[in-house]
């Protein structure tokens, strides 16, 4: 499988697609763990007293000594192959000594791959242990790049309902004071072909299960995958008939998330398209959202990347459209994952750009809904990748002050997810799964509801 506009060149690839062939462990491997982290019961009371069946271990330090393992493994197999790799993501001004910081980078990000879910979210929140609240989110590509998962979205629902349990109950096996609460991944073209086949078990089907029955707090979808967010028509492979398929089956999705308080993020960056004929289309544009925001009014949605950061915008770029949207619809947001942030030619006119937005009346509502996002674990392929969360709050708080910054870094998100309001079914849902499996642990964050 691959993405018509990946960023890494060939040599790269080959390193990334060495490592990352071994494989990671299927779902009968990973429900065994998790099933002993919980004392062996899938939805059983009675945890509490249990320990952990495993030794703790900090994650971060294992993928360090994972990751000195496998460059030590790459330069004696290929040297050739690590030092081109390193060329490349360096570039050929960088010295020696950056083009093999960056080959390890390379790795470590490759690595990832190879994880377990529950040892990635051990690196996840040990990388950022000051955050409280962790909401990773699940994709489903499959249909568009012809890749079949090897665990399905139905296995992948069931390990994450179980790490969420785990951080509601204190018991990941490593110190963390996090909460997981992941959202669902959905893809309108892979609903519409389970249809026609007469399955039974559908993704949307799926999708309603991961929120009412799982504990899933809200959705992902990714346009770039062949599907515009309203009023489809045939597009590259897509056809008249499935373009109405399309319109049919997202009609009922968010008529569902608008009737039970679901929130939505898309990804919303010019990049990562399936196929060039998408890109062309603009599929992964904020204009489609607009008009689902009209026709579905109440819907909550956050168009992730913010349009992408760039050191330079057009006036009409998608970032304005976002924010001129964001005055009309109370439940329109943002998130900055997989910025650049690291780049001072990039950080500087971009926080410019933010302080100018949150000046002008007809945009300053964007400061009370752009929230903070990595895209981790793409991230790690960046220099200083550990460093992002500390990056980007510094900056943003220098140039735009501390009441922006902590909206930015985690009121808005509350709001966007309806944690804050007592009335909204999503909180409901979320405190009503605390009072069923852990009950004395409920967060601070999550309002008491009406």
């Amino acid at each position: 499988m691959g993405l018509h506009d990946s960023v890494v060149g060939g040599a790269v690839a080959a390193l990334l697609d060495a490592v990352v062939q071994k494989g990671a462990p299927g779902f009968g491997e990973e429900k065994g763990r998790l099933d002993s982290l919980l004392g062996g019961s899938t939805f059983g009371v009675g945890l509490e007293g249990l320990e952990p069946a495993e030794r703790v271990v900090d994650p971060v330090e294992q993928l360090g000594v994972e990751v000195d393992a496998e460059l030590t493994e790459l330069l004696q197999r290929n040297p050739e192959l690590v030092r081109r790799a390193g060329q490349e993501l360096a570039g050929d001004e960088e010295g020696l000594f950056d083009a093999a910081k960056a080959v390890r980078r390379a790795v470590t990000w490759a690595k990832l791959f190879t994880k377990s879910r529950l040892d990635l979210t051990g690196v996840l929140t040990t990388t950022y242990p000051e955050v409280d609240l962790f909401c990773p989110m699940l994709v489903d590509l499959g249909t568009a790049l012809g890749d079949r998962a090897k665990t399905t979205i139905r296995e992948q629902v069931v390990l994450q309902e179980q790490i969420s349990r785990l951080s509601m109950l204190g018991r990941l096996p490593w110190p963390t004071m996090a909460r997981v609460h992941p959202f669902v991944g959905f893809d309108p073209r892979h609903e519409v072909r389970a249809r026609r086949a007469g399955d039974i078990d559908t993704p949307l089907s799926i999708v309603k299960d991961a929120v009412r029955r799982f504990g899933f707090v809200g959705v992902k979808l990714y346009p770039p995958m062949g599907f515009r967010p309203l009023r489809n028509v045939a597009v590259g492979d897509v056809t008249v008939e499935e373009a109405e398929a399309l319109n049919d089956v997202l009609d009922e999705f968010y008529t569902w998330c608008k009737a039970e308080d679901v929130p939505i993020t898309a990804h919303c960056n010019n990049s990562q398209y399936a196929s060039p004929a998408y890109q062309s289309a603009g599929l992964a544009g904020p204009g489609g959202w607009i008009d689902v925001l009209d026709k579905y009014a109440g819907l909550h949605v956050n168009l992730g990347h913010f349009g992408g950061a760039r050191a330079v915008e057009d006036p009409n770029a998608w970032i304005w459209q976002i924010a001129n949207a964001a005055a009309r619809f109370e439940g329109l947001y943002a998130d900055v994952g997989d910025h650049k942030i690291h780049e001072h030619t990039l950080s500087g006119p971009y926080l410019d750009r933010l302080h100018d937005m949150f000046g002008r009346p007809a945009t300053e509502v964007m400061s009370k809904r752009l929230m903070y996002g990595t895209d981790w674990y793409m991230l790690a392929i960046y220099p200083e990748w550990q460093r992002f969360l500390s990056t980007y709050r510094d900056l943003y708080r220098d140039r735009l002050g501390s009441g922006p910054a902590d909206d930015f870094m985690g009121g808005n998100a509350l709001r966007f997810l309806g944690f804050g309001d007592p009335g909204n079914k999503n909180n409901r849902r979320l405190w009503d799964r605390y009072e069923r499996y852990a009950p004395g642990r409920t967060p601070a964050w999550l309002a008491r509801p009406a």
